[in-house]
């Protein structure tokens, strides 16, 4: 997976797109480092209305379950945007490295990434929980089809 046409299709609600962007610009004319990785994510995505964003595509807001490197053990985390990360513990900024490489992916998809320092490894996403909505409710998977909280 080392070409670009080798990597996994990746989709974006507008509204990640759209943010992300902003951020990005942002970090520009601040004379802050602009994350090389999200950027060209953001090139190679496909974009689609957030009602339209398939159930098993990571997003912000989101609970992702993912496995590093094919550890055994799962893990799970909330993938947030930058400015809204308040528990480091249970939140991923999207403008990581591994942040970067969940958004957009399928459920059952790998991706490459390399941290700051350089260091290779591979993502693989196991499922997705609880999907946040801007007005503060809930999305979640049941038999049926999409519940709202």
């Amino acid at each position: 997976m080392n070409a670009q046409h080798d990597l996994p299709p990746i989709t974006l609600a507008t509204s990640d797109y759209n943010r992300l962007l902003f951020t990005a610009m942002m970090r520009q004319k601040q004379n802050r480092r602009i994350p090389d990785f999200l950027l060209k994510e953001l090139r190679r995505a496909t974009v689609c209305h957030p009602a339209s964003l398939p159930e098993d595509v990571v997003s912000t807001n989101c609970r992702v379950i993912y496995r590093l490197d094919g550890e055994p053990k799962t893990r799970a985390h909330l993938l947030v945007h930058p400015e809204d990360l308040i528990w480091p513990g249970a939140e991923i900024s999207v403008t990581s490295p591994l942040g970067t490489a969940l958004l957009g992916l399928r459920v059952g998809a790998r991706m490459p990434f390399a941290e700051t320092d350089g260091h290779p490894h591979e993502v693989y996403v196991e499922g997705i929980g609880l999907r946040f909505l801007d007005d503060g409710s809930t999305v979640t998977r049941s038999p049926g089809g999409l519940a709202w909280v």
